[in-house]
């Protein structure tokens, strides 16, 4: 199997110069808290960045990380720890790009282990293959959101996007809902009724892809049993359910990515009342 297919199907699946940090709140607030002023206290997720490049850098010939992560601050404790304990596994996860046994139980701080880890493979590359068109352009990037936040939940985004040498590089959006015991939601914890759901995500597809009416295969989906799978990344914002699909979940990498937004009231039957809005 093609290595950078390989890389994004570990991420996919598995379901960031000199080092420098700052921090930025990021907590968003309720309408309701806003109305009443409320000083509940609450779990607060703020910003982190590590940046650094490779000590051989002449032109495109270098390799830079830039990892911008979250670190959660705050309680109730259970979900504030598995905050932290997703965005870790999720960096340590970049590994696996260029070294599948790559040892995702190491101690220390995950973004420099990841940055450490990917400058020396491309140290390594360099010196194996000095002259090598692949030495080119090495990046590890990752950014970092609060999509939203209430009582109820958390819901993050962590996009990673890389080029390790080879033809392309990867992009890979991960999308995840917290409930308030730091439990990460399935679709099948949110919604009331999966086949009705289902439903609606493949019509919405179809709007999407501007898809004609025969069937996902014939016009080059993978599909299970017939249907098109849930995608392996989903979360409530304030707007309605998100959903993406990364290249390769469902389609050929040509064909990009897909991401979609199910509104409230196309919803209001079939998710569980904890997690709609309030008016």
């Amino acid at each position: 199997m093609h290595k950078y297919l390989f890389a994004l199907l570990m991420l996919v699946g598995s379901l960031l110069f000199t080092c420098q940090y700052s921090t930025e709140t990021n907590v968003p607030t309720t309408n309701a808290d806003a109305a009443s002023g409320s000083t509940r206290q609450e779990v607060t997720l703020s910003s982190q960045r590590v940046q650094r490049k490779s000590e051989f850098c002449q032109a495109d010939t270098c390799a830079k990380v830039d990892l911008q992560y979250l670190r959660a601050e705050g309680k109730p404790a259970p979900l504030r720890d598995s905050l932290n304990q997703y965005i870790r596994r999720y960096l340590l996860r970049q590994q696996l790009t260029n070294n599948p046994d790559a040892d995702l139980t190491q101690p220390g701080n995950a973004a420099e282990l990841v940055t450490d880890e990917f400058l020396r493979q491309y140290a390594t590359s360099r010196e194996e293959f000095p002259d090598a068109s692949t030495n080119t352009g090495w990046q590890l990037s990752i950014s970092s959101e609060v999509l939203y936040q209430t009582p109820a939940l958390v819901s993050l985004k962590m996009q990673a996007v890389g080029y390790s040498g080879g033809a392309h590089g990867y992009a890979v959006t991960s999308l995840q809902s917290f409930d308030s015991t730091g439990h990460a939601l399935r679709l099948a914890d949110m919604a009331t009724d999966t086949v009705a759901l289902k439903k609606l995500v493949e019509q919405e597809f179809r709007k999407v892809r501007e898809l004609a009416t025969a069937s996902f295969e014939q016009q080059g989906f993978y599909t299970q049993a017939g249907k098109l799978p849930f995608p392996q990344n989903a979360a409530l914002t304030a707007q309605g359910l998100r959903l993406y699909y990364n290249a390769y979940e469902v389609n050929a990498y040509a064909f990009g990515p897909t991401e979609l937004l199910l509104p409230y009231p196309q919803l209001q039957r079939l998710l569980r009342p904890t997690y709609l809005p309030t008016p």
